[in-house]
């Protein structure tokens, strides 16, 4: 009767947790502060709990650890930050979740990935640029390589983009159409490849509607460190739905 009674309370305690655990996804969308400065940065979020309170996100570094302030900014996304400077280059973003009447962590990201990601592979697709050009309304410079070869280098945030890439676009195209070419390639659906794009040329965009592409730009490509943010393909849709 023991036995029984043990099996029977171990298995609602595993029951218990596992309705518990509300969130399915968590990742970094966009970091908006380099080492040195205050955190701020916006992180995608899967999760059931309708409440908050029951998470919790904290930087950690050598010289301690600070919870970060949360601002919602839709159903899949939130605003995350802080007053302590990040000054260690292997600070991490730790997620916890209020679980049993204790706190859980969740996961755990570097905050400075992008720094270390190896150069993202080329696909049959993308396009070098080969000479100065506007991206998007932003300048480039240009550099001349040791063969004297001028060469553009797009101004734009490294973290977001590959360098000297872009897609073919001649501004004909869907912005679905686009990202039904590369999904494969860069191993998302298209609603990830239509988002990684989104991220990487903002400005290509009229005001900002992911609906509302431009056909007076260049499209870069996104970086790899943009593209992992959408692996999850029922992430990606849920993404794409609310924008």
């Amino acid at each position: 009767m023991r036995t029984i009674l043990y099996a029977m309370l171990t298995t609602l305690l595993l029951v218990s947790y596992s309705s518990m655990a509300k969130v399915t996804h968590v990742s970094i969308n966009q970091q908006q502060f380099a080492l040195g400065a205050n955190p701020k940065l916006k992180v995608n979020i899967v999760t059931e709990r309708s409440h908050l309170d029951k998470l919790q996100f904290v930087v950690e570094q050598q010289s301690g650890s600070e919870r970060l302030m949360v601002s919602p900014i839709n159903s899949f996304m939130l605003l995350l930050d802080g007053v302590e400077d990040v000054t260690d280059a292997d600070a991490m973003l730790i997620v916890k979740e209020y679980q049993i009447n204790q706190w859980q962590e969740v996961k755990r990201m570097r905050l400075f990935d992008g720094a270390t990601l190896t150069k993202p592979l080329a696909t049959p697709l993308d396009k070098k640029l080969t000479k100065p050009t506007v991206v998007n309304d932003n300048l480039v410079s240009t550099a001349v390589n040791p063969t004297g070869v001028v060469t553009a280098k797009p101004l734009l945030d490294n973290n977001l983009i590959e360098p000297n890439c872009q897609l073919d676009y001649d501004g004909k195209q869907t912005l679905w159409r686009i990202a039904s070419m590369y999904a494969k390639a860069w191993q998302l659906s298209t609603y990830g490849a239509a988002l990684a794009i989104f991220d990487a040329n903002p400005k290509a965009f009229s005001k900002r509607k992911i609906d509302k592409l431009r056909a007076d730009v260049v499209l870069v490509c996104p970086s790899l460190l943009v593209k992992q943010r959408y692996l999850d393909a029922k992430f990606a849709k849920q993404t794409f739905d609310a924008m």
